[in-house]
Protein backbone atom coordinates (compact mmCIF):
# COMPACT_ATOMS: atom_id res chain seq x y z
CA UNK A 1 0.00 0.00 0.00
CA UNK A 2 1.16 3.48 -0.57
CA UNK A 3 1.43 5.84 2.34
CA UNK A 4 -1.41 8.13 1.26
CA UNK A 5 -4.09 5.39 1.27
CA UNK A 6 -2.64 3.95 4.47
CA UNK A 7 -3.39 7.23 6.29
CA UNK A 8 -6.92 7.59 4.90
CA UNK A 9 -9.27 9.01 7.51
CA UNK A 10 -12.94 8.07 7.51
CA UNK A 11 -14.63 11.20 8.84
CA UNK A 12 -18.07 9.74 9.47
CA UNK A 13 -16.72 6.74 11.35
CA UNK A 14 -13.90 8.61 13.11
CA UNK A 15 -11.17 6.07 12.32
CA UNK A 16 -8.18 5.76 10.04
CA UNK A 17 -7.64 2.85 7.67
CA UNK A 18 -4.36 1.98 9.38
CA UNK A 19 -5.98 2.01 12.83
CA UNK A 20 -8.72 -0.42 11.78
CA UNK A 21 -6.39 -2.77 9.89
CA UNK A 22 -3.91 -2.85 12.78
CA UNK A 23 -6.72 -3.56 15.22
CA UNK A 24 -8.24 -6.32 13.09
CA UNK A 25 -4.84 -8.02 12.66
CA UNK A 26 -3.68 -7.55 16.25
CA UNK A 27 -2.62 -10.87 17.78
CA UNK A 28 -1.23 -9.51 21.03
CA UNK A 29 -3.02 -10.79 24.13
CA UNK A 30 -5.30 -8.28 25.82
CA UNK A 31 -7.42 -8.51 28.96
CA UNK A 32 -10.27 -6.92 27.02
CA UNK A 33 -10.53 -9.77 24.52
CA UNK A 34 -12.34 -11.75 27.22
CA UNK A 35 -16.14 -11.40 27.23
CA UNK A 36 -16.35 -11.04 31.03
CA UNK A 37 -13.84 -8.18 31.06
CA UNK A 38 -15.59 -6.45 28.16
CA UNK A 39 -18.89 -6.70 30.00
CA UNK A 40 -17.31 -5.15 33.10
CA UNK A 41 -16.00 -2.35 30.90
CA UNK A 42 -19.48 -1.80 29.42
CA UNK A 43 -21.03 -1.76 32.89
CA UNK A 44 -18.46 0.73 34.18
CA UNK A 45 -18.98 2.97 31.17
CA UNK A 46 -22.73 2.87 31.72
CA UNK A 47 -22.38 3.75 35.38
CA UNK A 48 -20.07 6.68 34.65
CA UNK A 49 -22.39 8.03 31.94
CA UNK A 50 -25.36 7.79 34.33
CA UNK A 51 -23.36 9.60 37.03
CA UNK A 52 -22.49 12.30 34.50
CA UNK A 53 -26.20 12.84 33.89
CA UNK A 54 -26.88 12.98 37.63
CA UNK A 55 -24.34 15.75 38.21
CA UNK A 56 -27.19 18.26 37.82
CA UNK A 57 -28.30 17.31 41.33
CA UNK A 58 -25.07 18.54 42.94
CA UNK A 59 -25.82 21.92 44.50
CA UNK A 60 -22.31 23.26 45.06
CA UNK A 61 -21.08 24.75 41.74
CA UNK A 62 -17.36 24.20 42.30
CA UNK A 63 -17.80 20.59 43.33
CA UNK A 64 -20.23 20.12 40.46
CA UNK A 65 -17.69 21.35 37.89
CA UNK A 66 -14.89 19.19 39.32
CA UNK A 67 -17.05 16.08 39.34
CA UNK A 68 -18.28 16.83 35.81
CA UNK A 69 -14.75 17.24 34.41
CA UNK A 70 -13.53 14.07 36.14
CA UNK A 71 -16.48 12.05 34.87
CA UNK A 72 -16.06 13.33 31.31
CA UNK A 73 -12.38 12.35 31.40
CA UNK A 74 -13.18 8.92 32.83
CA UNK A 75 -15.92 8.28 30.26
CA UNK A 76 -13.60 9.23 27.41
CA UNK A 77 -10.72 7.14 28.79
CA UNK A 78 -12.91 4.09 29.38
CA UNK A 79 -14.28 4.25 25.84
CA UNK A 80 -10.88 3.90 24.18
CA UNK A 81 -10.13 0.37 25.46
CA UNK A 82 -13.73 -0.68 24.77
CA UNK A 83 -13.46 0.50 21.20
CA UNK A 84 -10.19 -1.36 20.81
CA UNK A 85 -11.58 -4.50 22.49
CA UNK A 86 -14.15 -4.88 19.70
CA UNK A 87 -11.38 -4.28 17.14
CA UNK A 88 -13.05 -1.08 15.88
CA UNK A 89 -15.70 -3.22 14.15
CA UNK A 90 -18.50 -0.90 15.31
CA UNK A 91 -16.72 2.10 13.78
CA UNK A 92 -15.08 0.64 10.68
CA UNK A 93 -16.42 1.29 7.19
CA UNK A 94 -17.70 -1.64 5.12
CA UNK A 95 -14.70 -1.67 2.80
CA UNK A 96 -12.36 -2.67 5.63
CA UNK A 97 -14.51 -5.49 7.04
CA UNK A 98 -15.35 -8.95 5.75
CA UNK A 99 -18.94 -10.22 5.45
CA UNK A 100 -18.96 -11.85 8.88
CA UNK A 101 -17.75 -8.67 10.59
CA UNK A 102 -20.26 -6.55 8.65
CA UNK A 103 -23.08 -8.87 9.74
CA UNK A 104 -21.84 -8.74 13.35
CA UNK A 105 -21.68 -4.94 13.25
CA UNK A 106 -25.07 -4.57 11.60
CA UNK A 107 -26.66 -6.85 14.19
CA UNK A 108 -25.05 -4.82 16.98
CA UNK A 109 -26.36 -1.62 15.41
CA UNK A 110 -29.89 -3.04 15.35
CA UNK A 111 -29.79 -3.65 19.11
CA UNK A 112 -27.94 -0.37 19.70
CA UNK A 113 -30.68 1.61 17.96
CA UNK A 114 -33.26 -0.07 20.17
CA UNK A 115 -31.15 0.77 23.21
CA UNK A 116 -30.81 4.36 22.01
CA UNK A 117 -34.59 4.59 21.79
CA UNK A 118 -34.97 3.42 25.39
CA UNK A 119 -32.31 5.85 26.59
CA UNK A 120 -33.98 8.71 24.72
CA UNK A 121 -37.34 7.81 26.27
CA UNK A 122 -35.81 7.80 29.74
CA UNK A 123 -34.28 11.24 29.17
CA UNK A 124 -37.58 12.64 27.86
CA UNK A 125 -39.53 11.23 30.83
CA UNK A 126 -36.99 12.55 33.37
CA UNK A 127 -36.98 15.97 31.71
CA UNK A 128 -40.78 16.02 31.69
CA UNK A 129 -41.00 15.05 35.36
CA UNK A 130 -38.47 17.70 36.37
CA UNK A 131 -39.99 20.46 34.22
CA UNK A 132 -43.53 19.77 35.50
CA UNK A 133 -42.23 19.63 39.08
CA UNK A 134 -43.63 16.12 39.49
CA UNK A 135 -40.18 15.00 40.62
CA UNK A 136 -38.80 16.92 43.58
CA UNK A 137 -35.22 18.10 43.25
CA UNK A 138 -33.21 20.19 45.73
CA UNK A 139 -32.32 22.84 43.12
CA UNK A 140 -34.68 25.51 41.75
CA UNK A 141 -35.66 24.82 38.14
CA UNK A 142 -34.24 28.09 36.84
CA UNK A 143 -30.78 27.14 38.12
CA UNK A 144 -30.62 23.80 36.31
CA UNK A 145 -28.31 23.83 33.32
CA UNK A 146 -28.93 20.68 31.28
CA UNK A 147 -25.47 20.54 29.71
CA UNK A 148 -24.53 17.39 31.65
CA UNK A 149 -27.74 15.69 30.62
CA UNK A 150 -27.20 16.62 26.99
CA UNK A 151 -23.56 15.54 27.14
CA UNK A 152 -24.41 12.22 28.79
CA UNK A 153 -27.13 11.67 26.18
CA UNK A 154 -24.61 12.23 23.38
CA UNK A 155 -22.17 9.84 25.08
CA UNK A 156 -24.92 7.20 25.15
CA UNK A 157 -25.66 7.72 21.47
CA UNK A 158 -21.99 7.60 20.44
CA UNK A 159 -20.99 4.67 22.65
CA UNK A 160 -24.03 2.42 22.34
CA UNK A 161 -22.95 0.51 19.16
CA UNK A 162 -19.55 -0.35 20.64
CA UNK A 163 -21.13 -1.18 24.00
CA UNK A 164 -23.63 -3.59 22.42
CA UNK A 165 -20.91 -5.19 20.34
CA UNK A 166 -18.60 -5.50 23.36
CA UNK A 167 -21.37 -7.03 25.44
CA UNK A 168 -22.31 -9.64 22.84
CA UNK A 169 -18.96 -10.65 21.35
CA UNK A 170 -17.66 -13.98 22.63
CA UNK A 171 -14.21 -14.29 24.14
CA UNK A 172 -11.43 -14.64 21.64
CA UNK A 173 -9.33 -17.78 21.84
CA UNK A 174 -5.66 -17.29 22.42
CA UNK A 175 -3.62 -17.57 19.27
CA UNK A 176 -1.58 -20.75 19.41
CA UNK A 177 1.86 -20.67 17.84
CA UNK A 178 2.83 -23.68 15.77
Amino acid sequence: MNEKTDKKFYWVEGVTKKEVINSLNDNKPSIFRNQRNRRILVALTSVFIVFLGLVIFIEHPKLKSYVEICLIAIVLLVFLPMRKSVRHIADAPNELLDERQIALRNNAYLFAYRGMLYVALIYVVVYYLISRELFQIPIPLDEIKPTNLILSFFFWMAYMPSMVLAWGMPSENKIESH
